[in-house]
This record gives structure tokens, C-alpha cells and sequence, in this order.
């Protein structure tokens, strides 16, 4: 295993990447609050400018990057392998934080319940708990599939370590039509994180929105679940919007 140390300009913060991660899942890990939200090349939240080292870019061309970010030779840290020491330039912040800090851990498929004609929630298991929290997603490494798919939790953390994710099948999706047409009792995954920020915050005092679309229902589900065992709707609305 090959370990890369990360610097920041400005800022005694380092970190240390491994070869199978990226920077961004490797400074969460260590609990360094690098800003994001998608963490697959999507949202652009996690720009960075390289001043020293080397890296590998997983994917060039991902829509995260305007031209002009291109133009100023920033990068993605979500689609950035570090290959060498590296000294970068961003700006650290406590809110991006992670709560629960992102761990790998290897799963087994235990079933799955068809919801619809094509959205079907996958249950995985794993050895001790599932810690997260309501509104938070992972990452899936699937057999045979080249990277990682990020999906939504619908249950809530517990002691038994399941993983239930509702996904809805794409047409002549890799990842999807492995998962639906291929994926058995036993098989097993790699289940990465707990990630991301739209996660049910207790202490506000204000009522609870939850907004979803399309399979984006899990982790609007999940939040609900989480209020409502946290006895919030005792004192509180939950309002929920589902658009097909």
C-alpha cells in the first residue's frame, strides 16, 4: 500500500491518502472539513488548485468543472488520485466536517424488496453497525463495475450493520442492470462512507421539509424515519414533496 502526505498552503493541516482513495474521501477520513456534496464529479464544490506534487485525474471531463475553472487549472479532489506528496490550495471548513467519519467496509447482499416496476430497495449487511445518519449516503463498489455509485440510506443506523438503498434501474446502466439482473444472495460489495451534508439536524427547532423526486426518495424517507423515532413530530411538522 502506497501512503501520500497532503499539505495545505496556509494552514498546518495534513493529511495522509492511500492508493485506493481520492483526496477529498481521504481528508473527510481525516476529519478535515474539505467542502462537497456530491462526491462524484457533479456539483463542483470540491475545487482545488495543485501547487506541488502529482496526481491522477479519474475523470477529465467531469461536469463539476466550468471552462473557466479549467482555464485556471483547478481540479476536483472527488476525481483526484494523489501519485506523490502533495501540496495544495484550498479553504477548510468546520461545517463539511464529518460527523460520523467515512470507513470502508466489506458487505454482503442479504435481499431486496421491489417497490415499483423499477426501483427496488437492496439490503446489505455488514460486521458491526451501521452508523449513520438520516439523510446520508455511501458509495458502492460493485463487481465488475469500474467506479463507485453513490446512493441513499432509507433506514436508519442499528446494531445489526444493515445497509437498505432504494435504486431505481436504468436503462442499459452498467451499474443498475448488474445490481438487478446479476447481483445473488451472498454476493458481496464494498460500502464506503457515511457521506454528505442534507443530514436531519434534531436541534433545530423549526419544522422538517422534505422534498424528493424519483428514487431521490431514500434519503427523505430516512430523515422521516429519524424524526420520528427521535419523537421530533411530537412538537413539529414534517412536509413532505414527492414529485414522480
Amino acid at each position: 500500500m502506497t501512503i501520500h502526505r497532503i499539505s495545505i498552503e496556509g494552514n498546518t493541516c495534513e493529511f495522509q491518502q492511500e492508493d485506493q482513495d481520492t483526496v477529498l474521501r481521504a481528508a473527510l477520513r481525516a476529519g478535515v472539513g474539505f467542502p462537497y456534496e456530491c462526491n462524484s464529479g457533479g456539483c463542483g464544490s470540491c475545487k482545488f488548485d495543485l501547487i506541488e506534487g502529482a496526481i491522477e485525474n479519474l475523470w477529465p471531463e467531469a461536469p463539476g468543472l466550468t471552462e473557466r475553472d479549467r482555464r485556471k487549472n483547478y481540479l476536483l479532489a472527488c476525481q483526484c488520485r494523489a501519485t506523490s506528496d502533495l501540496h495544495i490550495k484550498m479553504r477548510p471548513a468546520q461545517e463539511y466536517v464529518p460527523p460520523i467519519t467515512p470507513q470502508r467496509r466489506k458487505a454482503t447482499f442479504i435481499g431486496a424488496v421491489d417497490l415499483t416496476h423499477d426501483i427496488r430497495e437492496f439490503r446489505f449487511g455488514t460486521e458491526g453497525e451501521a452508523d449513520f445518519l438520516p439523510g446520508q449516503y455511501a458509495t458502492l463498489t460493485i463487481p465488475g463495475i469500474a467506479s463507485p455509485r453513490a446512493y441513499s440510506m432509507s433506514n436508519l443506523a442499528n446494531v445489526q450493520g444493515e445497509w437498505h438503498f432504494q435504486i431505481r434501474r436504468v436503462p442499459s446502466g452498467k451499474a443498475t442492470e448488474r445490481l438487478f439482473h446479476k447481483l445473488a444472495m451472498g454476493d458481496e460489495v464494498e460500502i464506503d462512507g457515511p457521506y454528505g451534508l442534507a443530514w436531519l439536524r434534531e436541534d433545530n427547532p423549526r419544522d422538517i421539509a422534505c422534498v424528493a423526486g424519483g428514487s431521490g426518495l431514500a434519503p427523505m424517507i430516512s430523515i422521516a424515519r429519524g424524526a420520528s423515532a427521535a419523537g421530533l413530530l411530537k412538537t413539529r411538522n414534517l412536509h413532505f414533496f414527492y414529485g414522480a
